[in-house]
């Protein structure tokens, strides 16, 4: 089951289902890749030009926000974007304002966290329903995989 934000929040998700300890748990970490974003920015610079600069670009009402960490700290940025295109046609106008804006990729990857655990095929949903009503969420992923060595109807003749 997931996606769960923090190993935090997945360990307490655990001690309050008890049913969930039942089935012994172990909380997976998985890197998520996303496409990522298309940034149009002001490139970073030293702190006071980068302040300087913002609040002068905010004087003249243009939405920007400063970066204050990370590899673009102090980058002033203008917008983010799924499309490319858009991307584009906001970095032009930027340029006609007479910023030096460029585009840079944001990364999205993230760290996200699920619930690994074997149950009673009987209980599945009854585990399922009781960590979604604990948690307060439905999750992005639920999957259910049946052992497969264990006879069926189907598989004996």
């Amino acid at each position: 089951m997931g996606w769960i934000d923090t190993q935090e929040k997945a360990e307490a998700l655990i001690a309050a289902v008890p049913l969930l300890r039942h089935w012994e748990p172990v909380v997976s970490e998985v890197v998520r890749e996303l496409p990522p974003l298309h940034w149009v920015i002001i490139p970073p610079q030293p702190r006071e030009i980068a302040l300087r600069q913002f609040r002068n670009i905010q004087r003249r009402g243009i939405d920007s926000y400063l970066v204050t960490e990370g590899e673009y700290r102090n980058a002033i940025s203008l917008g983010l974007f799924e499309s490319l295109a858009s991307a584009r046609t906001v970095l032009e106008e930027k340029k006609r304002q007479n910023l030096n804006a460029v585009l840079a990729n944001y990364d999205r990857n993230q760290i996200s966290y699920a619930l690994d655990f074997e149950a009673d095929p009987d209980l599945v949903e009854e585990t399922v329903q009781a960590v979604s009503s604990e948690s307060g969420r439905d999750f992005d992923f639920v999957e259910i995989h049946p052992c497969e060595g264990v006879a069926t109807p189907e598989k004996n003749p």
